[in-house]
């Protein structure tokens, strides 16, 4: 088998396993036994398990990126680009088990080899965003004066309901209300005559 197929396969037995049990309850035996593999295997391409975990987080929200440039770069008038933005953001990430396992984790003691991965879905996350405003606000669409502050504001607001949808597993109790939040969202940035 060559080398990138075995990396694949480890890789895809390591998402579901990390889903199913999380990252401190699975070990590399339990997926080197799942791929019919010596554990020295999984060492030969990851250091570790948390160089694994990281390497199947990088993967999920590499997945998350891709539905959401389509999002960015579909031409579409920029309140219905933010509007699908938000609303497919919350729900790839409902469906993301292991960017749910580092939301229960303290970063800084026990998930500190995340930090590379979650911040560089943070800055895509800006990027993509500051797109879609500065182009709202070229178009006349949304009234804003300073795009970073208002990129920031909807980040926290985003960012700060993912515990309640995620971890308590409400997201599909509230999935009418986040609707209702985007039109919020959107709303209080439409341009007015």
């Amino acid at each position: 088998m060559p080398e990138n197929e075995v990396k694949n396969l480890i890789i895809h037995a390591a998402n579901g396993i990390f889903s199913k049990f999380g990252f401190h309850k699975t070990t590399m035996d339990e997926i080197a036994k799942h791929i019919h593999k010596a554990k020295g295997a999984l060492y030969y391409y990851f250091n570790s398990k948390e160089d694994l975990f990281n390497e199947v987080l990088k993967q999920e929200l590499n997945n998350v990126k891709f539905e959401l440039n389509k999002i960015v770069y579909n031409n579409e008038d920029s309140i219905i680009a933010l509007k699908k933005y938000v609303l497919t953001r919350l729900k790839l990430l409902n469906n993301s088990e292991n960017y749910h396992e580092t939301l229960k984790a303290d970063f800084f003691e026990r998930y500190y080899f995340v930090k590379d991965v979650r911040d560089d879905f943070d800055q895509f996350e800006r990027k993509q965003l500051t797109l879609i405003l500065q182009k709202g606000k070229d178009d006349g669409y949304l009234a804003i004066e300073d795009i970073n502050t208002t990129l920031n504001i909807i980040m926290m607001v985003v960012n700060s309901i993912e515990i309640p949808l995620y971890l308590q597993n409400k997201y599909i109790e509230y999935e009418h209300s986040i609707d209702e939040l985007s039109n919020l969202i959107i709303e209080s940035l439409r341009y007015r005559k």
